[in-house]
């Protein structure tokens, strides 16, 4: 099957079996111009453990091949999907957007190249998050948060010094209620009432928001990538050494950061992350 490694974190994201897969396409041929489409051709690909097919429809990556090694085939599940598309369940979780708004359709029907739109998608399992993007030569899957999971269960521990740091434990901080601990990752002069603005009365319980704070795959994005952040403001990514733009899943919930370098610290910008994180 494709992406052994990513079972690894099926309690985080989706029963990654869906990630188990066999045979080629002939049978099976959905409109892969459409982002439905591709999604039932990518998960397929999946099952019947097609290299080939998975870097077609994926958006080149030098990590890439980290989700394919030890791969094997799943003909039951390939059969299924051939004799019932539908099968494979998908519902849109963030709206197609082009430069951080929303994204509108040309006359043709295509929506401009640079468009995005994330998808949950479920296959005998969990649900996963599938994030696609529009390039020249049509749909791809951007593997990238994939990737990110990938690279945290292989990690030995939390890089305390990365810029992502800053960003878990700020969440954390905030979902534990404590104002004065959260005080320690944003940027100075941040304001806690904006930081907590939307906050629940009392801490969830559960424990299951912190651990999708801890467990949450984080990538930075650069220059063309937009994304709108709680506010409302639209953000671009950049490319400097004091600045990151990040973007994580925090569960099916997509949740863009703006992190700076003061000193040897990295802290965050003030956002009203409850409104994303209490959805």
């Amino acid at each position: 099957m494709l992406f052994p490694v990513l079972q690894k974190r099926a309690s985080a994201t989706m029963a990654l079996a869906l990630l188990i897969p066999a045979v080629g396409l002939a049978q099976f041929r959905p409109a892969e111009g459409t982002p439905e489409g591709l999604i039932r051709l990518f998960v397929r690909a999946m099952y019947a453990n097609d290299v080939a097919t998975y870097e077609r429809l994926s958006i080149p990556d030098a990590r890439r091949s980290l989700l394919v090694r030890g791969g094997s085939v799943n003909q039951a599940r390939v059969v299924e999907i051939d004799q019932d598309p539908s099968s494979i369940q998908i519902k849109i979780k963030r709206e197609f957007q082009y430069q951080g708004k929303l994204a509108q359709p040309g006359p043709s029907g295509e929506y401009p190249v640079g468009t995005t739109v994330v998808y949950m998608v479920a296959h005998r399992g969990g649900p996963m998050m599938v994030t696609l993007a529009r390039r020249s030569d049509g749909w791809k899957v951007d593997l990238r948060w994939w990737l990110a999971m990938v690279e945290m269960a292989s990690a030995k521990q939390p890089r305390a010094g990365g810029a992502d740091w800053p960003v878990r434990a700020l969440l954390t901080s905030m979902l534990a209620m404590d104002r004065k601990q959260a005080q320690r990752f944003i940027m100075p002069g941040g304001s806690m009432d904006l930081l907590f603005a939307g906050a629940p009365s009392q801490r969830e319980p559960s424990g299951h928001l912190e651990a999708l704070a801890a467990e949450m795959p984080l990538v930075e994005v650069g220059p063309g990538e937009f994304y709108e952040m709680p506010s409302r403001r639209i953000v671009e990514g950049q490319q400097r050494a004091d600045v990151k733009t990040l973007v994580g899943q925090f569960g099916s919930v997509e949740m863009p950061f703006i992190v700076r370098r003061i000193g040897n610290e990295w802290k965050v910008e003030v956002e009203p992350y409850f409104v994303l994180m209490m959805r």
